[in-house]
């Protein structure tokens, strides 16, 4: 029995998905250093090249990740229900021709257009919602470890990307560091977009390269009483899928819901501010990005040892450290001018991203696959509001206080709040329909 469990953990072929995940990582590397992560060095050379106030072009970068959250619910029903890869090609698209109008625009009505209409909706079409569905589809007992290799990927490439895209707006301009993000989503995302595959289903395999047989005999060691390794094996395998209405309905999901809002509160503004609160902190912008580099290349280790530990230890645990990490650094921030400081507080802060993955893997773990995108969605929706709200604040705050500091307070706030939520999440019991086997989704193989 023992074997038969070395055999699912350790496959002697290497698995399709991880290929499938490798192509993911690629296209998250670019799509994070030129949007996700890229977009706060664009800020403050738009807004002296078209003359706008600090809280008029944090709004309009805080509605384009709003937007990307309200459109959430129907992107997460559209891949649901037409797969990943047709929604995975139509958002890389229309980034790209986002970027191409981005750098032809000389007005702000043209730069929202650009931004609002084509960027964010693409971007988060494609690599929130379709990317992250992918991966859910083809990893189960690995969910975890694989949502963190997309997220610390996605990350790495920020590292070495963020400060190139800074180098070439310092050293041309931000409308050239646009068009190279054109290229970027139309020569190389979009080419390997074609590349994926649906599901492991679709090519006659099963999650995490298991195979049925090794599947039944894995369900007859823990049957038997077999090891604890079994018998997560066969839960991991023989988890029910829960319908939209079955999942609403369970306390975790709106506990999880509630949590991840207040996370994306305390969030958002610094993650749109963080450049300039560096330099509000006396930093040039030069060194401001390579500080900003470090909060990205700490998610790197921090993401992967948690995806490691994420498939065994406990979802809510590592979510309310997480938390409370991201408040600790907040407060080392506020309290201190020194660079050293500064550098500590971008490492500890970049360590408490790492609960990423397990935030949204935690809704496959929980509640399948089968409608994995579409609750997804319906927690991006939940913090639309502070996605605009909460970074225009900010920037209002600065343009009439001169300073970050009610920012700051209200970002730690929040981080306790969203700890706290989080610490109340509990794995939902299965459907009583689990009981007879009804909506089980891996083979039963006698």
């Amino acid at each position: 029995m023992r074997s038969v469990v070395a055999r699912l953990r350790h496959p002697s072929t290497i698995f399709y998905g991880w290929r499938v995940l490798a192509i993911i990582a690629v296209m998250q590397a670019l799509n994070n250093g030129f949007f996700s992560k890229g977009a706060a060095l664009f800020l403050l050379p738009i807004e002296t090249s078209l003359g706008l106030t600090r809280a008029t072009s944090a709004l309009i970068f805080s509605l384009s990740r709003s937007e990307g959250a309200v459109g959430g619910p129907l992107t997460g029903y559209l891949v649901d229900r037409f797969g990943t890869q047709p929604v995975l090609i139509l958002g890389t698209v229309l980034t790209g021709i986002g970027f191409l109008l981005l750098a032809a625009s000389h007005t702000v009505w043209t730069f929202a257009v650009a931004y609002l209409v084509f960027i964010s909706f693409g971007a988060t079409m494609a690599f929130q919602q379709a990317n992250s569905a992918t991966v859910n589809q083809w990893f189960r007992r690995y969910r975890m470890r694989a949502g963190a290799i997309n997220e610390a990927a996605g990350n790495l490439g920020s590292t070495f990307m963020v400060p190139l895209v800074g180098v070439v707006i310092r050293t041309y301009s931000w409308q050239t560091a646009a068009l190279m993000a054109a290229g970027a989503y139309l020569g190389l995302i979009l080419p390997l977009a074609s590349l994926l595959k649906e599901s492991p289903e679709s090519m006659g395999l099963l999650p995490d390269g298991a195979t049925p047989q090794e599947v039944a005999a894995a369900r007859q060691a823990a049957a038997a009483g077999g090891s604890a390794a079994a018998r997560r094996l066969v839960r991991y395998y023989d988890a029910v899928d829960f319908t939209l209405g079955e999942a609403l309905q369970t306390p975790g999901y709106w506990f999880l819901l509630l949590g991840t809002m207040f996370r994306q509160v305390a969030k958002s503004a610094i993650q749109v501010h963080f450049v300039a609160m560096l330099m509000w902190k006396g930093m040039d912008v030069a060194t401001a990005g390579v500080v900003y580099a470090i909060w990205l290349g700490m998610n790197v280790p921090a993401k992967l040892y948690l995806g490691a530990i994420g498939d065994r230890a406990s979802a809510p645990v590592i979510l309310t450290s997480g938390m409370l990490l991201y408040a600790v650094s907040l407060v080392m921030f506020w309290q201190s001018q020194a660079l050293w400081a500064l550098i500590g507080s971008a490492v500890l802060g970049g360590v408490s991203e790492g609960i990423t993955p397990i935030n949204w893997g935690v809704i496959g773990d929980y509640f399948g696959r089968r409608y994995y995108a579409t609750l997804r969605g319906i927690i991006s929706l939940s913090h639309s509001w502070a996605l605009v709200l909460v970074p225009f604040a900010a920037g209002w705050w600065f343009d009439h206080h001169k300073n970050y500091l009610m920012t700051l307070v209200v970002s730690i706030i929040t981080s306790l709040i969203s700890a706290a939520f989080y610490a109340c999440m509990r794995r939902p019991t299965p459907p009583a329909r689990a009981a007879q086997g009804v909506g089980a989704t891996m083979p039963d193989v006698v």
